[in-house]
C-alpha cells in the first residue's frame, strides 16, 4: 500500500476516536524536543508498551493538526518515516533539518512532531471502537548562537494589569515559554489561571481572570509555573506593574 494511502486510512481511523478517550500503547520518552541550529540531527525514543506490535507513522507539521505528511512544508525529515515496532520494543526516531537556514534566526521557531500508531486490529469496547491515536509533542527550532537561555527569559517576563479582567504578559526574549500556571496574591485575593500556554518569542499573552480588578492588582505579586526542555517544573516569581494606557 501507498504511503499516502496508508496515511488517510490511518487519520480517518484517528478521527473516530477523540485523543483524550484514547489508550496509546505507544509512548513517547519525551514532551517536547529542541533542535539545536547548527546540530546534524535531534532524535526522541519510542517505546511500544503492548505486547503486540503496532504500525507507525512520524512527520513534522507547521501547526495545523490536520496537516499530514504529504501536505507539511515544515523543513524537518523523519526517519524511519513510518515503521512496524513490535510489542514491548522501542525505536529511535532521528529528525533532520533539511532547510532551516530559511527560518529566522534571531527567535526560535515552533513546529510539531506527530507519531500515529496503528494496531493490528481493532477493539471493541461496548458501542466504541478503538482504532487508531495520535501523540503530537512540541518541536523547537532553536538558531544556533542565540543568547540566553529559557530560564534567563522566565526572569525576564514582563507582568502588567489588564485590560479588562486579566493580565498580560510580555516576552521580549528569543525562546518559547511554557507556562501551566499563574498565581497572583493581593491581600485576602488569590487569582488562579491554570489553562496552559505557550508565549512566543518577542510577543504577549493576554491571560483571563475572572475577579481580576486592574486597579486593585496592580503592585500585586504572583508566581508563575513554567516547563523547561527536560519536561521538568519550575516556578518564578513576579509583580505586576500597570498597564498601558494607565
Amino acid at each position: 500500500m501507498k504511503p499516502r494511502r496508508l496515511y488517510c486510512l490511518m487519520l480517518l481511523c484517528a478521527l473516530l476516536l477523540r485523543e483524550e478517550e484514547g489508550q496509546a500503547a505507544i509512548n513517547l520518552m519525551a514532551t517536547r524536543l529542541v533542535y539545536p541550529g547548527g546540530a546534524p540531527e535531534a532524535s526522541l525514543r519510542v517505546f511500544n508498551d503492548d505486547q503486540a506490535p503496532s504500525l507507525l507513522q512520524a512527520w513534522v507539521d507547521e501547526g495545523d493538526v490536520q496537516q499530514g505528511p504529504s501536505h507539511s512544508k515544515a523543513p524537518f525529515l523523519v526517519t524511519p518515516p513510518m515503521i512496524r515496532l513490535g510489542g514491548r520494543k522501542g525505536q529511535m526516531l532521528r529528525i533532520y533539518g533539511v532547510d532551516t537556514k530559511h527560518l529566522v534566526q534571531d527567535r526560535e521557531s515552533l513546529f510539531w512532531l506527530n507519531v500515529l500508531g496503528l494496531p493490528p486490529k481493532t477493539v471493541a469496547e461496548g458501542a466504541r471502537v478503538q482504532l487508531a491515536y495520535r501523540t503530537r509533542i512540541k518541536l523547537f527550532y532553536r538558531p544556533a548562537g542565540l543568547p540566553g537561555s529559557v530560564r534567563d527569559a522566565v526572569t525576564r517576563l514582563v507582568w502588567q494589569t489588564g485590560p479588562g479582567l486579566g493580565v498580560t504578559v510580555s516576552n521580549p526574549g528569543g525562546f518559547y515559554i511554557s507556562l501551566s500556571e499563574v498565581l497572583i496574591s493581593h491581600g485576602k485575593q488569590s487569582l488562579l489561571w491554570q489553562e496552559a500556554a505557550l508565549i512566543p518569542p518577542q510577543a504577549k499573552l493576554f491571560l483571563p481572570m475572572a475577579g481580576a480588578d486592574e486597579t486593585a492588582l496592580h503592585g500585586a505579586r504572583g508566581r508563575a509555573r513554567w516547563i523547561d526542555d527536560d519536561g521538568n517544573y519550575h516556578e518564578q516569581g513576579f509583580q505586576l506593574t500597570q498597564g498601558a494606557g494607565r
